[in-house]
């Protein structure tokens, strides 16, 4: 019964956002959300940037169903209401900050600040870092620090999600990777509601996917990445860092293996900022994706060479949650050998068009 739920959730949501997304372009023109290009951008006509409208209403189109279900699952999503409706709240504030910048348009500072004050919220609505499995053992409690580690959780999510936002179609299918992976990873554990907010997730963004995919029609927006960054954010709080007693929690390795790509990119790019001089917060080329894009490959390609490290990250972090806390300690030592090996290799099979791409953004 439970799959078939699943399966429900993930269909609904899917079609819910492909069908919306046409009247969220349509929307974007009417109130002047237009991206438009410039030298640091990569497309070059003017775009609708409001696509987070459909991920957004497909994400809790669902949802309703529950309550005209009879069986276990929606006995079990009673438990989960409070919870359920904090992260709701939490996505609309995120939703409603993402839709004025795509509008208005909004310096840094005051998204930051707004991010802090809605991760603050979703603090007191039970969206804790509470505790995490320490890889030389025992349950390490995070006490008092819980605020500020869980603010600097979700507002670091959200944000390496929305810097990730760069060519067509990245976050949407990275987003699906990862949402799936962590429907899984709860699945195993027991959680079947939280396992149903990711695969909501993950079929909204897979139904925008199609529109968005390059070359893409509308952008997500920050209405979108924001969103999409926060759900992420919660769902990985209550599914990785809640003490709620389950012996399969896993070590902390395991949240920084499967939201890697965006937080490895994000802490990336802010060092070399900082190395360079400049604002951390400062809008350059030197992106994960667009150093792919300078190697020559296509919007296409880049995209789904990142989907597949998502894919692969996404992957690892279900078998270290599938396997006992010794194994999960070797596989989480040879996963860091062999991204630091892959990482060296890379930088010197490219280092060429690397140093061309550094330059280019000073």
């Amino acid at each position: 019964m439970s799959y078939k739920t699943y399966l429900v959730m993930l269909t609904v949501s899917a079609f819910g956002a492909f069908w919306l997304t046409p009247f969220a372009a349509w929307l974007a023109r009417r109130c002047g959300a237009m991206d438009l290009p410039d030298k640091r951008k990569v497309h070059s006509r003017p775009m609708p940037r409001m696509g987070g409208v459909a991920v957004y209403l497909g994400f809790l189109l669902p949802w309703a169903g529950l309550y005209l279900l009879h069986n276990p699952i929606a006995q079990e999503f009673k438990n989960y209401e409070k919870l359920f409706f904090t992260l709701v709240l939490g996505a609309t504030a995120m939703f409603a900050l993402g839709v004025y910048d795509d509008i208005k348009g909004a310096d840094a500072t005051k998204k930051f600040l707004a991010q802090s004050a809605i991760a603050v919220g979703l603090w007191f609505g039970g969206y804790r870092i509470e505790a995490f499995l320490n890889p030389f053992g025992g349950l390490v409690q995070v006490g008092w620090l819980g605020l500020p580690v869980t603010l600097l959780w979700i507002v670091g999510v959200t944000n390496a999600i929305n810097l990730l936002d760069g060519i067509d179609g990245l976050v949407s299918g990275v987003t699906v990777c990862m949402a799936i992976a962590l429907a899984v990873i709860n699945a195993l554990t027991g959680n079947v509601v939280v396992a149903l907010m990711t695969v909501a997730l993950a079929g909204a963004c897979l139904g925008f996917l199609p529109h968005n995919h390059s070359p893409a029609r509308i952008f997500l927006g920050d209405s979108g990445s924001l969103t999409i960054g926060v759900v992420l954010s919660c769902v990985g709080i209550i599914s990785l860092f809640r003490d709620n007693g389950h012996a399969a929690s896993p070590l902390i390795s395991v949240p920084l293996i499967l939201f890697g790509l965006p937080l490895f990119d994000t802490l990336r790019v802010m060092f070399k900022r900082w190395r360079r001089g400049v604002s951390v917060f400062h809008a350059d080329k030197s992106h994960v994706h667009h150093r792919l894009l300078s190697l020559g490959l296509s919007h296409r390609q880049a995209s789904w060479l990142l989907y597949g490290v998502a894919f692969a990250t996404g992957t690892f972090a279900v078998l270290l949650t599938a396997v006992g806390i010794d194994r999960q300690l070797q596989l989480s030592v040879l996963f860091a050998l062999l991204a630091a090996g892959v990482a060296a290799l890379w930088k010197l099979r490219f280092r060429a068009a690397f140093d061309k791409t550094d330059k280019h953004v000073d």
